[in-house]
């Protein structure tokens, strides 16, 4: 079922059960009889007679929970019937409504990610690093804020896989395309540029990504952000407050001894909500990594590649292509792939402990 362009992962008859269930238990007297005629289930109008006719008169269609009373002629979407039945009437909207469906049934709320206190300046870093220099492209064509503003909801798919801190989903602009049921995963260049869109569909669980693009080290311009911005571990909290003028950033100023290699964003993701820097290489490496790499002040890059053979060939691609490094490795339980199966297990303490696994 589909209400106001929401996929809703339920059928009307367990949508109108668990309703029944919730309003009871709140004593409210709506919506207690049902009766499935088809196309339609019809129930007891909650807009006349107190809702508690002796027969349902009242019809809500089973495609998009269009909802119509043929005695009072009341006519109204599902989200407003549910407002109305929970004492919202001043949500004329069914904005609360919405809410409801979206929390028991749907993916994405239907209201943008909610504001946190994090100041993103997404194109506005400035910096000496040369590790990837949007200005070297002729005429690049950067995804639109616009487009990526319509991907800003939330999906409950980033909780089932660990990712709950809302900064955290605010600084990697986590979202979810309702047009191709996928989340979506903005790359940046390190100036705050979106290159491109990964998406990763929800029912299939494949990555898609655009024809044709050249993937850097996902986690590049956040990197940099938490560096050289005004970021949780970043010169701003270490260092003299904002109104020193002669506090001047430099090419190497606090950036972090060691960095954190994954092969998916999402085992990256993992690793910086437990405050470790990390970058992702979404597969086994290319020669544009390896150059980033290498040019990166990091001294230590600890490889978290996943526990397969896919992973393995990562770490040795990478200690192939990035000498004058020093390189350890995360050596997982062998009933552990990646740090996407802790986060799926809720073990955020092995995360934020990730280094005791470590191995030369």
């Amino acid at each position: 079922m589909q209400i106001n362009d929401t996929i809703i992962h339920a059928d009307l008859s367990d949508v109108l059960s668990e309703l029944q269930r919730q309003l009871y238990s709140k004593h409210i007297p709506y919506l207690q009889k049902t009766q499935d005629s088809g196309k339609n289930i019809m129930v007891q109008c909650p807009f006349h007679g107190n809702g508690q006719e002796r027969r349902p008169s009242a019809g809500i269609r089973k495609s998009d929970g269009m909802f119509h009373c043929f005695a009072c002629h009341e006519v109204h979407t599902l989200p407003e019937v549910i407002s109305f039945c929970f004492e919202a009437e001043n949500d004329i909207f069914g904005q609360f409504g919405m809410k409801w469906l979206v929390r028991n049934f749907g993916t994405v709320e239907v209201e943008e990610r909610k504001d946190v206190e994090i100041d993103l300046k997404r194109n506005n870093i400035s910096h000496k690093s040369g590790v990837l220099d949007s200005s070297d492209s002729d005429k690049p064509q950067w995804v639109s804020e616009e487009e990526l503003d319509s991907y800003r909801y939330y999906h409950k798919y980033w909780k089932e896989r660990g990712i709950t801190d809302d900064n955290i989903i605010e600084l990697f602009d986590l979202g979810y395309d309702r047009k191709t049921d996928s989340i979506t995963f903005p790359v940046r260049d390190v100036d705050g540029h979106c290159l491109f869109v990964a998406r990763r569909n929800v029912k299939s669980k494949i990555f898609n990504y655009p024809k044709g693009v050249e993937k850097p080290l996902y986690g590049l311009y956040e990197l940099y952000y938490m560096v050289y911005g005004k970021g949780k571990w970043g010169y701003a909290m270490n260092g003299p407050a904002d109104g020193d003028k002669e506090y001047k950033v430099t090419a190497t100023m606090n950036f972090p001894t060691d960095l954190f290699i994954t092969e998916s964003m999402i085992d990256g993701i993992l690793l910086w909500q437990a405050e470790h820097y990390a970058v992702a290489l979404n597969g086994t490496g290319s020669e544009l990594q390896y150059e980033q790499l290498r040019k990166l002040p990091c001294r230590h890059f600890i490889l978290a590649t996943d526990n397969d053979k896919a992973g393995r060939l990562a770490k040795e691609k990478i200690r192939k292509n990035v000498p004058n490094k020093l390189i350890t490795e995360i050596d997982f339980p062998s009933d552990i792939k990646d740090v996407g199966d802790l986060g799926k297990l809720k073990r955020f303490n092995d995360i934020k402990n990730i280094k005791d696994w470590e191995i030369l």
